[in-house]
């Protein structure tokens, strides 16, 4: 049996005999420490599935993988401490490409006060290989997709889409994690979760580790300018946060209503016709 065709979620399911107790259910692990919560995720971007340097430059590379890493952060409420950060590159790059990464990393690692602590070097023959590992720390246990009920409401917390524009037109986006929006969110007892795979494809993860369903009304999801509605529902690599919590809690924080989980554990898109739910590597 080959990889391709399982999907992330059945290989998940495949490894979870071999992980610690609760983990595999979300993006970041939350470990009690003995005082808080710490909160650590890890990422991989490759070159030419993540980021092409025809295109972006240094910088802009460094920049957003760190984003994208720190999204997992953002979902928990945790404000980000440390990076790790191991490259693996190819000889022929120059070094000027390397040090151009490390500095975007740095600028958008500066603005939120965080350290890149360390990492690793290696060689290969390509293609490139960026692999960040993120962490902070929260006061108390954030709620895990596991948590979330059926009768909830879902919201987003901005316009989706703006990554796929990015990409359709070849230009470099430094999107900014929204840190202090996930810890307001995480305070009002919602369960958030990272657009990294697209609006469809994070509910569907929702699903599989609840068991709890999700209708999504496809009029109702806010789009970035220049995005189409199927952009809006499956882009992924998004700054923006999808949460789910009690109606009540979700009309307090604010946020745009796109759905409401059901006790089928199926996920439903009311107004849509897609052609795929969102990004997986193993598909």
């Amino acid at each position: 049996m080959s990889l391709r065709g399982l999907g992330e979620l059945g290989l998940l399911e495949r490894i979870r005999p071999y992980l610690g107790p609760g983990a595999g259910g979300d993006d970041a692990a939350v470990i009690h420490d003995g005082h808080r919560f710490l909160v650590a995720s890890v990422d991989m971007f490759v070159e030419g599935v993540h980021f092409d340097f025809a295109w972006e430059s240094p910088a802009d590379v460094g920049w957003r993988a760190l984003a994208l890493a720190l999204g997992d952060l953002a979902a928990k409420g945790a404000r980000p401490e440390w990076a790790l950060v191991s490259v693996a590159m190819p000889h022929g790059w120059e070094v000027d490409r390397l040090t151009g990464v490390y500095e975007g990393m740095h600028w958008l690692a500066a603005h939120f006060g965080m350290a890149i602590a360390g990492g690793d070097m290696s060689s290969t023959a390509g293609p490139a290989v960026l692999s960040l590992t993120v962490a902070g720390h929260v006061d108390h246990r954030p709620l895990a997709r596991a948590d979330i009920k059926p009768g909830w409401t879902v919201g987003v917390t901005g316009p989706l889409g703006a990554a796929a524009v990015a990409l359709r037109e070849r230009k470099a986006w430094r999107l900014l994690p929204l840190i202090e929006e996930g810890v307001r969110l995480n305070r009002l007892g919602l369960a958030c979760g990272d657009i990294s795979d697209g609006l469809v494809r994070e509910m569907e993860k929702f699903s599989a580790m609840s068991e709890v369903g999700c209708i999504l009304e496809a009029a109702s999801v806010p789009r970035a300018q220049g995005a189409e509605l199927e952009e809006a529902l499956t882009s992924g690599e998004e700054a923006e946060l999808v949460c789910i919590g009690p109606d009540e809690a979700i009309r307090e924080a604010g946020l745009e209503v796109v759905g409401r989980t059901t006790e089928e554990a199926e996920v439903i898109v009311v107004g849509s016709e897609l052609e795929t739910t969102g990004y997986d590597h193993f598909a």
